[in-house]
This record gives structure tokens, sequence and C-alpha cells, in this order.
């Protein structure tokens, strides 16, 4: 009875020894994360005229998609630290004297491991909402109710990095007076200019976008062939795709596989679209795999210094990130099948997994090559 009792506090122990370097790490991914996109936040707030409350709705929908791929390598930095602190101690070599193998942490572990599962499994299925979904695609729907796009009178606006309007007065949030209007060129396209006397803005609900909707103006596009039109009515799209193809919402597994089906060459955007869907249910299963690699980590970083627990962790992640991007070419050029490229990286870091593991419990030294020597920390001499 007083061994179980033991053992539970053990499972207590290294359980709670995990949050910290979780907590601490899932922080500082989340913060670089929001760094990043700090200067898209700021052009929506002052560019764009959105208010707070919708940039943060829009920084909300497109958070799932992060924490889908933080989580997991939160858990790996956790893994990776408590390991590497209770070898630096001494406490597994206090447990192994006890009479507890390593085999024994391996519990509270797993049930970290399996919360950090469900978490990025949760997050992956919240992502399905906006699957598929651009930052422009969902800029979209929460603009559904912003009809002026913050479209500022008597000033050069830009939107989207495609639009520059300039409008001369506005008597209200969606009609415009004296528009002009200069659309950037994409590959293969022209330089066009557009004046009109009036314009009003619409909301489409379905498929979801702005258009412009301008009267009484000239059309002018540069290129091989110069044209110049005037017209009556003129609708532009300014944020949106407006055909029968677009779609409101995510396409599931089984509607992406029958589309692949009717087509014996499918389009590969339709194959990156299915590994990306199946990516979301295999995607998570790398929490299980990251936090059992913390422990060759941890422990091996201890005997080759400070900084080699840190550069196993990265290295393990950049592998696992390069191993998605070549999975993905290759799903692109057809070499191999969807369902196999969003799995073949949890099969690869999955394999390195149990091969390090061995070498932990069958007490095997691993001698590192040249690259980590200067990590090492050489303990003085006496």
């Amino acid at each position: 009875m007083p061994e179980e009792c033991g053992l539970k506090i053990i499972d207590r122990y290294v359980f709670l020894e995990l949050l910290p370097p979780f907590a601490i790490g899932l922080l500082v991914l989340v913060v670089l994360i929001l760094t990043q996109q700090t200067l898209m936040i700021m052009n929506l707030l002052v560019n764009k005229g959105l208010s707070v409350q919708t940039v943060f709705r829009l920084v909300l929908a497109i958070f799932p998609q992060f924490l889908t791929m933080i989580i997991p390598v939160s858990v790996l930095a956790a893994s990776t630290a408590t390991f590497h602190r209770l070898a630096s101690d001494g406490e597994i070599t206090a447990l192994k004297a006890s009479g507890i193998g390593l085999s024994r942490l391996l519990l509270p572990l797993f049930f970290f491991a399996l919360l950090g599962f469900l978490g990025s499994f949760y997050m992956s299925a919240k992502a399905l909402e906006t699957q598929g979904m651009s930052l422009q695609d969902m800029l979209i729907r929460v603009l559904q109710n912003k009809l002026s796009l913050g479209i500022k009178p008597q000033v050069f606006n830009n939107f989207m990095d495609r639009f520059v309007i300039y409008v001369d007065r506005m008597p209200t949030f969606s009609s415009l007076q004296g528009v002009f209007i200069y659309k950037k060129p994409a590959k293969g396209e022209s330089k066009t200019i557009i004046m009109a006397q009036q314009g009003e803005l619409l909301n489409e609900k379905s498929p979801p976008g702005i258009r412009l909707k301008l009267k009484s103006g000239t059309l002018f596009r540069s290129g091989k062939s110069q044209q110049f039109v005037r017209f009556q009515t003129y609708d532009l799209t300014i944020i949106g795709h407006f055909s029968q193809t677009d779609r409101t919402g995510p396409r599931t597994i089984a509607s992406l596989k029958r589309q692949i089906g009717k087509d014996s060459h499918p389009d590969s955007a339709l194959l990156r679209s299915l590994e990306d869907a199946y990516k979301n249910y295999t995607y998570p299963f790398s929490c299980l795999i990251f936090a059992f690699l913390g422990i060759p980590f941890g422990i091996y970083a201890k005997r080759s210094g400070k900084l080699a627990g840190f550069v196993f962790a990265t290295a393990s992640v950049i592998l696992f990130y390069v191993l998605n991007t070549l999975d993905d070419l290759m799903v692109a050029r057809r070499m191999i099948s969807p369902f196999l490229g969003s799995l073949a990286p949890d099969i690869v870091l999955g394999s390195l997994m149990i091969v390090l593991l061995t070498l932990v419990f069958k007490e095997i030294t691993l001698t590192l090559p040249a690259f980590f020597w200067p990590f090492r920390i050489q303990s003085p001499r006496p």
C-alpha cells in the first residue's frame, strides 16, 4: 500500500513538472505568432478602418489553425525540459536505485500527451470551419456588416494590395461620388483604371464578398491591345470571387474524394485539399510522438550539454515541417496518395522515437557527431 501511494506521488510529481514548461512554450509561441501578425492587424485597424472587435473576431477565426501546430511543439518542449531536469538533478538515477525503472515514468507522460492530443484535435476540429480558406476569405466573413470598408473620402485607399480607390465624396457609408479606381495587375493581367461619377458598395451573402456597382464612367485597360470603354453600369468585385464554383463552407473528405473520383487525372489542388483534410485528423497524433521523443532528448542533452536538448527539439520540429512540405510536393505531383502523405511525417518521427527510446532503455550511450561538439559542457577538472 505505501509503495502504491508512492507511485501515485511520482505520477503526480512528473505530471506537474510537465505543466510549467508546456505553458511557457505555448505562451512564447503564441506571442511570436501574434508578433508576426502585428503588421496585418495594424493594417486592418488603421488602413481598413475596422473596429477592434472585428479584428479580434478575425484573429479568433484563424487562431485554431495556429494552435493545432503550436500544441505539439509545446508538448515536445515540456517533455524535453522535464526529463533534462530530472536527469541533470540525478532524480532518474535515484528512482532507479529505489527499484523504479524509467518505464514507470511513461504513465504520467502518456496522460500528459493524451491531453495535448485532445487539445490539438479539438483545435483541429475548430479549424475545419475555415478549412482551405485564406486570410482574405476569412476577412470576407467578418466584413459582411462593414460595407464602408474603411473608405475615406479624398484619400487614396489601398485594399488587399489589389485596388487603389479614391472617392471625392461619400454622402452615406455605402454611396460614393467621384470615384477613381486603379486595379493592380496580377500575373498575365493588364493595368486597369476606372473612373465613375457614382458608385455603391454592395454586400453579397452567397457567395460571400463585397462588390462595387459603378455608374456613368469610363474604363481604360492597357496591354497588348488597349481598351477604352464607356459604361452606364459596371460591377467590380472588391473582395471575394463571384462564380458558380465558389463554395460557402469547408469541403469534407467525402466530397473531395467524390470530386477526385470523377476525374481520371484530378487537379493537384484537389489532392492537396484532401491531404489537408486528412491532416486535421492525423496531425494531433504528433503530440504522442513528440512527448515520448522528449525522453531521449532530455536524457542525452544532460550528457551532451545544456543546449543539446534545445538543438534536438528544434531539429525534430524542423524535420517534421520539412517532411510535411515534401509530402505536400509529392502529393501534388501524384507520387503518393493524400492519405499516405498525411501519415508519412508521423511514421518517420515515430520510427525515430522507437529507436531512441530503445537506446535509452538499454542505456546505450549515443555518440554525437562533430556538429554538436560546441554544445558540450565539460566538467571542470579538480
